[in-house]
Parts: C-alpha cells; sequence; structure tokens
C-alpha cells in the first residue's frame, strides 16, 4: 500500500523536504543566530539514500539558500556572510563525498561478509588418514569438509619428502634430471599417477 514510500525516485523528495524545513526554520530565527549543524541532517539523508551527487547538491543548494534570504535582511554584512556561505558549502561538500563513500564501503563490506566463511574452533581429525568426524559423527575426508564449509578449494601434489618414500625410483631419477639443465630435449619429469 505504502510502496511509493521507499520508492527509489520518491527519496530525493524526503531529502529536499527535510533541507525546506531546516531552511525555513533557520530563517524564521534571527539572521545572526544559525543552525548550520542541522544542514548535515538533509546531506546525510540524501548520500545515504540517493548517492553522492544529491547530497553534494543539498551542500552547495542549503548555504546558498540561507545566503540569499539573509541579504535582504542583513545587507550591511554580506561579506561576511558570503564567506561563511563558502565554507559551509565546501565543509558540507566534503562531508556529503565522505559520507557517500562510507556508506559504499559499508555496502561492499557487506557483500564481503556473505562471501566469506571461516571454519573455527576444534577439528577432530584422525592421525592416521587425516578424516574429520563431523557433528553426527561420521568421518569425512579433509577436502570435502573444508571444501563444504569455506571457499577454499584443493589440488593435490606430491611432496618431496612423500617422493622419496613413496616413489623411490622417481626419486633418484629426479635427482639425476635435476643435475641436468632444462632444455626442450630435457624437460621437468611428471610424477606418476597412483592407480
Amino acid at each position: 500500500m505504502f510502496a511509493w514510500l521507499t520508492h527509489r525516485r520518491t527519496l530525493p523528495v524526503y531529502g529536499i523536504m527535510l533541507a525546506l524545513v531546516i531552511i525555513c526554520a533557520d530563517h524564521l530565527t534571527d539572521p545572526y543566530i544559525q543552525f548550520p549543524i542541522l544542514f548535515l541532517i538533509p546531506v546525510t539523508f540524501a548520500c545515504v539514500y540517493n548517492g553522492r551527487w544529491w547530497g553534494v547538491a543539498l551542500a552547495v543548494v542549503m548555504p546558498w539558500t540561507r545566503f540569499s534570504s539573509t541579504l535582504f535582511v542583513v545587507p550591511e554584512v554580506i561579506k561576511k556572510e558570503a564567506i561563511n556561505t563558502v565554507i559551509s558549502m565546501v565543509v558540507l561538500a566534503g562531508f556529503a563525498i565522505l559520507t557517500a563513500r562510507t556508506v559504499a564501503q559499508t555496502a561492499q563490506m557487506r557483500v564481503l561478509r556473505r562471501k566469506v566463511k571461516t571454519l573455527q574452533g576444534f577439528l577432530p581429525i584422525c592421525s592416521f588418514c587425516k578424516k574429520i568426524r563431523k557433528e553426527d559423527h561420521t568421518w569425512e575426508p579433509i577436502e570435502k569438509y573444508v571444501t563444504e564449509r569455506s571457499a577454499a578449494e584443493f589440488s593435490h601434489g606430491v611432496c618431496p619428502d612423500c617422493v622419496k618414500i613413496h616413489y623411490p625410483s622417481v626419486s633418484l631419477v629426479q635427482k639425476q634430471h635435476e643435475s641436468m639443465p632444462l632444455t626442450r630435449q630435457n624437460p621437468p619429469i611428471p610424477l606418476p599417477t597412483s592407480q
């Protein structure tokens, strides 16, 4: 029923209405009493819900509107008021850019948190076959267990110590082969696959 209230196209209207309310309240007070800190509220709202350029636009328009309304009330302080307006515009625009950057980084962190899976706690592992005991007391190969619970993937290889133990003949041939320089006629020896 009220889906249009949160529609992406109607959100700028809220920021503008909030800015107008604050400008009107600021204008109704004495010209020497200012509440520029309240300008941060619509600028932040615009950055969070509409993006950086909406926030920067409000950061420029709000002080300018206040300045132009003050010209008619107190014309003798125009130079000081102009300097204050420029300072307010720069500070608010910088704030808008920083707010938009923070919003983008927060969104990026949410996406990254969804992607990251971590393994925590103690993992009961068999000393011999390296299978892991699951919560239901069944045993699963470590590769399958870790792959299902994280983004890690496994590729298998054989370390030099295991080559010496499990493939002693290949180890000797490899030692002889390593002493020879690598050329097209002398490529690296591929390890045998277990049958």
